[in-house]
């Protein structure tokens, strides 16, 4: 067959590559009929004129898909849609083609659906290639009946002009993922708010509709207009507003909590795993039921798997929280011993009953909280009775997914007892917390176990690495994609710095003690005196006998006697307490003109030392080093109390370079022990030589959102956080992470000797 016959209206120049395509693979031409040739043809010459890479390798990808569809019962039209497309954009073929893999034969369908993307083609490309990737996914969460109103919105968006593209393609990308079972209703709300932020920012509108939905999912959508309006009137420049609609700022976060109605799982998640834990005897994980949506049987309400209380997002007030919660931690255990029998309804009810009367049974107070929710009649009073509908506060009875459970977590256990030497407790605990977060399947827990004990070492060290006064505390993280906390998600290990002799610091004070002279008179400067006096005040604890002698003195001359006539002296005591927290990261093992990185910190925090006892501003310094979350460790080389002595000195000159940097956990910790000082001004002043990194991190963005976070939590409890990095890449990351105020980037890091001092008497003065 002529391979120029079917398609005569391309030129030959045009069709050259894809003459040499099909001459260097004849196979492929003689396995093509008459029409899957035609069809081609006709595609590959929509782009035979770009690189001819490219093209040879979108030849490659079409005749594959051509081949697969050349015996579909409905050939002609596929070819026919495929045609059409192409010749608008060739872009649109890949998509389509995969698209119709998932699709059901149904040519009505087909012939809709290919005119529907070439329309939306019309309006804007990449909201048309969005539609035909996501229209599988969209198929499985929303029917095949849902799918012209979903695609129809997307058209509606595009409607209000070229501004709202990147909305439209995150809608349809987001809606069809259905990460919150939001429904389609919802997002043509959503969708009309984003054209408000699309006419001032189409980034901020884009955030919007792919964050700012899930992060408003607690609200009405009149309280979802009130946070976009308060985001419009509030932010200054288009950074900030897209900050903001992504739901990381903090005063999105406070915005969205003043407005969101009734008591949040966030808000009351911790105290819920208290009351269950006093009620079971043991720890019961709290999670979000969102994380059971596509789960069979899951209606939305409260449920549990056998190992976690799933609670809703959202409830009236914190009466209801408290009756889910305990009504189903009672259920745990009942559940694993019915996985099976439970089916019809009366024998749901019965084991739903039967919770409600044990629960009664061991806190007979709740009675009144049952029947505030219920009616009295139909609280729990005997075996014998069966109430007539479902309590509110009853949920979702999943015993399939209890089975699937407790045999998943036994068979990946089993499984890495015999390849690795972890505790089964730790791996049931491992899995358990995974499978709460949604991820259940089998194959993906098994790759995440093994990465974990891989590259994390989860296993304790043994004792000979840790001291006998080693203290262990645990932290929350925020996870941007959640924007939520994961609680206890590090761990902290503080111990003592090595207080073996070591000459770095008694260096130190021989080399510079010029310097550190020199220092120490500047700071004395800034010890107020203990007392100032006030002279000729209206009250005091003293005559002044000058201003008497001048008031007796007017009072003979005919004027009226004055009252200020006494001496006040108030009380000026500088109060001020700093932190400082020194980065042990392997970087900082670096040499910058003959010297490491960590000499000149250690260089820098002898100076401040010396220099502070002097002046005696309370003050502690903390190393930190970190590898993975259970591993973050710091290192107390000198505690608030404490005096500045030989052992301190020893103690900062065996700080050695180690491992990692996962900030956000450090910070809390500083908080924690700034919490415990007493002072007017309490600085913390943390020394890095890089970004925030940790090997289970996250990415970029997931380390400096939960970093932020971590500054944002400082700051709120009254604490002046300060960061200094020596890492000139960082104008980005930092800019993210604290206000220009709150930091600074060393142009010279063998400079922070000299500039700690000066910047230490700038932020205290």
């Amino acid at each position: 067959m002529d391979y120029h016959s079917p398609c005569r209206q391309y030129s030959r120049d045009r069709l050259e590559p894809v003459k040499a395509f099909l001459q260097a693979d004849p196979r492929l031409l003689s396995s093509m009929n008459a029409a899957g040739l035609h069809a081609f043809i006709e595609i590959a010459a929509a782009i035979a004129h770009l690189r001819s890479k490219k093209a040879r390798d979108f030849f490659r990808e079409v005749s594959g898909k051509v081949l697969a569809f050349q015996e579909h019962p409905y050939r002609d039209l596929i070819f026919k849609g495929s045609t059409l497309l192409s010749a608008h954009n060739w872009a649109l073929v890949l998509p389509f083609f995969q698209a119709l893999h998932s699709l059901p034969e149904d040519e009505d369908f087909i012939r809709r659906w290919t005119f529907f993307a070439y329309y939306l083609a019309t309006q804007d490309i990449d909201a048309a290639i969005a539609f035909l990737t996501e229209t599988p996914q969209a198929a499985k969460v929303l029917g095949y009946g849902r799918l012209s109103p979903w695609g129809r919105q997307a058209l509606e968006g595009l409607g209000y002009g070229k501004i709202m593209w990147r909305a439209v393609k995150a809608y349809l990308e987001e809606s069809a993922a259905d990460r919150c079972a939001t429904p389609l209703d919802r997002w043509r709300f959503l969708l009309q708010e984003a054209v408000r932020l699309a006419r001032v920012s189409v980034g901020a509108s884009e955030a919007f509709i792919r964050h700012g939905s899930r992060f408003c999912l607690l609200l009405e959508e009149q309280e979802i207009r009130e946070w976009v309006t308060e985001g419009l009137a509030a932010s200054v420049g288009e950074e900030d507003l897209i900050q903001y609609f992504r739901g990381i700022s903090l005063r999105a976060l406070e915005k969205r909590d003043g407005l969101a109605a009734g008591a949040t799982l966030k808000e009351r998640a911790n105290t819920l795993a208290l009351i269950c834990e006093a009620l079971l005897g043991k720890t019961v994980p709290i999670r979000s039921n969102t994380n059971l949506i596509g789960v069979q049987g899951f209606g939305g309400g409260p449920a549990t798997d056998g190992r976690t209380i799933f609670l809703p997002d959202r409830a009236p007030d914190f009466g209801w929280y408290k009756l889910m919660a305990l009504h189903q931690a009672l259920l745990i255990g009942e559940a694993v011993r019915t996985v099976g029998t439970v089916g019809l309804p009366e024998q749901t009810c019965r084991l739903h009953r039967s919770a409600d009367t044990r629960l009664l049974d061991k806190l007979p107070g709740l009675k009144v909280e049952m029947e505030r929710l219920a009616p009295a009649e139909d609280t729990p009073s005997g075996e014998g009775q069966t109430p007539s509908k479902p309590k509110p506060w009853w949920g979702d009875l999943l015993p399939e997914l209890v089975q699937k459970t407790e045999a998943t977590i036994q068979h990946l256990r089993d499984q890495a007892l015999s390849e690795y030497d972890v505790p089964p407790e730790v791996i049931e605990a491992l899995l358990a917390s995974l499978m709460s977060e949604g991820r259940r399947d089998p194959g993906e827990l098994w790759g995440m176990l093994q990465e974990l004990f891989d590259h994390l070492e989860l296993t304790a060290p043994g004792p000979e690495e840790l001291q006998e006064n080693v203290k262990t505390f645990s932290y929350k993280e925020w996870d941007q994609d959640l924007h939520d906390y994961k609680l206890e998600w590090c761990l902290v290990r503080q111990r003592w710095a090595k207080d073996d002799p070591n000459p770095f610091a008694e260096e130190v004070r021989d080399r510079l003690q010029g310097l550190i002279t020199l220092i120490r008179r500047l700071f004395i400067r800034l010890k107020p005196e203990r007392f100032k006096k006030f002279r000729a005040q209206p009250y005091g604890d003293d005559l002044d006998l000058d201003a008497l002698v001048q008031a007796l003195v007017d009072q003979r001359c005919g004027s009226f006697l004055s009252d200020n006539v006494y001496i006040r002296r108030d009380k000026r005591v500088r109060d001020v307490a700093v932190l400082f927290l020194l980065d042990l990261s392997g970087s900082t093992d670096e040499r910058v003109e003959g010297r490491r990185v960590i000499d000149i910190q250690k260089e820098a925090m002898v100076l401040m030392a010396e220099a502070l006892e002097a002046l005696g501003d309370p003050f502690a310094i903390l190393g930190f080093s970190t590898d993975g979350r259970f591993r973050n460790d710091l290192f107390l080389v000198k505690d608030f109390g404490e005096t500045y002595g030989e052992r301190v000195r020893h103690r900062l000159g065996n700080l050695e370079p180690l491992n990692q940097t996962r900030l956000g956990a450090v910070l809390r910790h500083g908080l924690y022990k700034l919490e415990g000082v007493s002072a007017l001004i309490r600085l913390m002043i943390v020394l890095t030589d890089g970004r925030p990194y940790d090997v289970d991190y996250g990415n970029l963005d997931y380390a400096i959102a939960d970093t932020k976070k971590a500054m944002q939590e400082v700051r709120s409890r009254g604490i002046h956080p300060f960061l200094i990095t020596s890492d000139k890449k960082g104008a980005g990351y930092l800019k993210e992470i604290s206000p220009q105020t709150q930091s600074i980037i060393l142009p010279r890091v063998e400079s922070l000797p000299v500039l700690l001092p000066a910047l230490y008497k700038r932020l205290t003065a």
